[in-house]
C-alpha cells in the first residue's frame, strides 16, 4: 500500500516499525522488517512516481524527483551545487545504477582509526553478494554496442593510449535499453533502484509507504522515542499527523537525518562533520560524431588513480546538461556547443577530498549545509582537470572546455600548464551527489553519534540505517556500502 497526498484520512497512526527514508538505507531495512514479520510503515516527504510517469523531459523530471528542483548548494568559496533526490526510491531512482564494493583499504581504515569490528570485507562479502544477486548487478563489456556508449569507447581509447587501466561499472541494470535517463529516473524500470527493487519487496511483505509526508520532529522521553509528527498537505492545505511506533528506523539521508536529530533535541554530535566527494567536469569536442545521449552513465571508469580515491569516467549526457555544464562560459560558448551536440563528450571525475562541512539547523525547516574548502583540495582538482584534458586529446578530440571561468576551450595540453598555475578555487565549477558520515559509527563516544550496532547513542529504540552512518567518505559511489553496512545493522539488531 502506498499513501499519496490526500490520502491521510486519520491523524493517527501505528506500527511497530517506523522507517523514515526509502533511500538506499530505508529501503533495505523497511524490506528486511517487513518479511520478518513486523507491521512497518515507511515514511518519505518526496511523492512516488511510478517507472510509467518517467519521461525524457529533463526540466520536468527533475522538477519533480530531486530536493530543491536539482540544485542545493554547499555553502562556501566557490558554491557547490548538490543534487540529491527527493521521492519514494531518493537518490537510487537518480544515481548511474554503478554499485561498488567498499574498497578494502577503506574499511582497514575504519576498523583502524573509528573501530569498527565485524566489518571487514570478508564479514561484508555475503552482503555485497546478497545485494549484487537483488540489484541483478552485471558487469557488461560496451564493445559489442556498437550503435551506444561511442562516448566511453573514446575514453577507453584514450586511456589505453596513456597505459591507464580501465575496469567496467558493475551495474544494478536489467535488460538496459540505453536511454541515457539514468539521471531523471529509468522510464523502462531497467535501472534496479530501490523503486522496482527492495520497496515492492516490503510492501509484498505487509509494509505501507507514507509518501508526500515530511517528518518534523521526533518525540521521545527518558531515551526512548515514542513517536513522530508528520506534515503533508493538499491543494497548499496542510495537515499533521502522529505516527506511533515501537521502534524507529532514521535514513533521511546524511543531510536530513542529522537535521531531524538535531531539530529533535536528540544528539549535539550529529550533522558537525558532514564529508562528501568532488565532481568536476571537462566536455570536449570530436571531429565525427560520437552520439554520446545513445548510452548509459559510466559504463567503464579509469581506475588508474584508485589509490588517491580518483576514479574518472563518462557523464550523462543530454542538451539540457551539455548546456548547464558549460554555464560558466556563457551563451557563445553553450550556442556554438549545442550546434555540434553529437560530437560532444562530458568526462567526470569523483574526488574523495579533505574539505569538510556542518549542518546547521536552527533556521527554518531546511538545513543549510556550510563548508571550508581544504587547500590541497586544490591540487587535486587541477591534477584532475588535466588528467581528463589527456585522456580526451589522446582520444582525439579537437577542443576541451574547463571547468573553470573565463577559460577559452583549448586545442592541446601546452596551454593548460600556464591557466592552471594561476586557477582559484573561486574560479572552478564544483559539484557533488554523494554526501556521508555525519552520524558517524564508532567506539569513540564524543566523535560517534552511533555505536557498532546502529543504535543511536542515547536512544534504547533508535536505529540510524543511511549514508550518515559511514565513518568517512569512501572516493566511490557509497549506494552498495550504505546497502550492505544496513544489512550488517539490521541483522545485529534481529540478534539481540
Amino acid at each position: 500500500m502506498i499513501l499519496r497526498s490526500g490520502d491521510y484520512a486519520n491523524k493517527n497512526y501505528r506500527c511497530n516499525y517506523l522507517v523514515i527514508g526509502t533511500g538506499a538505507g530505508g529501503s533495505v531495512a523497511g524490506a528486511l522488517l517487513a518479511e520478518k514479520g513486523f507491521d512497518v510503515i515507511l515514511i518519505e516527504e518526496g511523492a512516488y512516481y511510478p517507472t510509467s510517469s518517467f519521461t525524457n523531459k529533463v526540466g520536468d523530471m527533475t522538477a519533480k524527483i530531486y530536493r530543491n528542483r536539482g540544485i542545493s548548494p554547499l555553502i562556501g568559496k566557490p558554491l557547490i551545487a548538490l543534487a540529491e533526490g527527493r521521492c519514494v526510491g531518493g537518490s537510487t531512482v537518480i544515481n548511474g545504477e554503478g554499485l561498488f564494493r567498499t574498497p578494502e583499504k577503506i574499511l582497514e581504515e575504519w576498523k583502524k582509526v573509528h573501530g569498527l569490528q565485524g566489518y571487514s570485507y570478508s564479514k561484508l562479502k555475503k552482503h555485497f553478494e546478497t545485494i549484487e544477486k537483488d540489484l541483478n548487478v552485471v558487469v557488461k563489456s560496451i564493445s559489442k554496442e556498437k550503435k551506444t556508449n561511442l562516448d566511453s569507447q573514446k575514453l577507453i581509447e584514450g586511456a589505453k593510449r596513456l597505459n591507464w587501466r580501465t575496469e567496467l561499472v558493475p551495474r544494478a541494470v536489467k535488460d538496459c535499453k540505453y536511454t541515457n535517463s539514468c539521471s531523471i529516473g529509468c522510464p523502462t524500470g531497467a535501472k534496479q533502484s530501490t523503486l522496482v527493487t527492495y520497496l515492492p519487496r516490503a510492501i509484498e511483505a505487509g509494509a505501507k509507504i507514507f509518501s508526500d509526508c515530511r517528518v518534523i520532529k521526533i518525540n521521545h522521553s527518558k531515551g526512548v522515542a515514542y513517536s513522530v509528527i508528520a506534515e503533508t498537505s493538499k491543494d497548499g492545505k496542510y495537515k499533521k499527523i502522529e505516527i506511533k511506533f515501537d521502534y524507529l528506523v532514521i535514513a533521511g539521508g546524511a543531510i536530513q537525518t542529522p537535521h531531524l536529530i538535531k531539530k529533535s533535541k536528540m544528539s549535539k554530535t550529529a550533522g558537525k562533520d558532514l564529508q562528501f566527494h568532488m565532481n568536476v567536469k571537462v566536455i570536449a569536442r570530436f571531429k565525427d560524431s560520437v552520439y554520446a545521449e545513445q548510452g548509459t552513465m559510466f559504463p567503464v571508469q579509469i581506475h588508474e588513480f584508485e589509490n588517491e580515491d580518483c576514479y574518472i569516467n563518462t557523464s550523462t549526457m543530454k542538451p539540457s546538461y551539455l548546456s548547464m555544464s558549460l554555464a560558466i562560459h556563457g551563451d557563445k560558448v553553450i550556442t556554438k556547443a549545442i550546434k555540434s551536440y553529437n560530437e560532444m563528450v562530458i568526462l567526470n571525475t569523483t574526488m574523495r577530498v579533505e574539505s569538510k562541512a556542518h549542518i546547521y539547523s536552527r533556521i527554518g525547516k531546511n538545513p543549510l549545509v556550510w563548508y571550508k574548502f581544504s587547500p590541497p583540495d586544490l591540487l587535486r582538482i587541477k591534477t584532475n582537470i588535466k588528467r581528463m584534458c589527456q585522456v580526451l586529446f589522446k582520444a582525439g578530440a579537437v577542443e576541451v572546455y574547463l571547468p573553470i571561468k573565463g577559460a577559452s576551450p583549448h586545442t592541446s595540453l601546452e596551454s593548460l600548464d600556464t591557466l592552471m598555475n594561476k586557477i582559484k578555487p573561486n574560479d572552478i565549477d564544483i559539484s557533488t551527489v554523494h554526501m556521508m558520515a555525519s552520524c558517524p559509527m564508532g567506539t569513540d563516544l564524543k566523535k560517534s553519534v552511533v555505536d557498532l550496532n546502529g543504535n543511536l547513542r542515547g536512544m534504547k529504540n533508535v536505529l540510524l540505517a543511511d549514508a550518515s552512518i559511514l565513518p568517512s567518505s569512501i572516493g566511490q559511489s557509497p549506494q552498495e556500502t550504505i546497502m550492505a553496512m544496513v544489512h550488517e545493522v539490521m541483522r545485529r539488531h534481529f540478534d539481540n
